[in-house]
């Protein structure tokens, strides 16, 4: 089944919110954050409606990111 257009709307709200924290916190330029988002687990969650996950705050799921990084390392 089809997203919402509300549901497309907070993904794409929590991604954009998401990949400036990398941005930020990891002192990347915007598109190397992106390209660690997308490379990460979690952004398959936070683009899967089923987990829920877009519905989290983007500090947190920054949080969950930076663990997943470091488990990958």
């Amino acid at each position: 089944m089809p997203n919402t257009k509300e549901q497309d709307f907070l993904i794409q709200h929590v991604i954009s919110h998401l990949v400036t924290e990398i941005a930020t916190e990891g002192n990347h330029p915007l598109d190397k954050a992106m390209e660690l988002f997308f490379a990460s687990d979690l952004s398959k969650k936070i683009t899967d409606v089923e987990t829920g996950y877009y519905l989290e705050s983007p500090s947190y799921l920054y949080e969950l990111f930076v663990e997943e990084q470091v488990k990958t390392q």
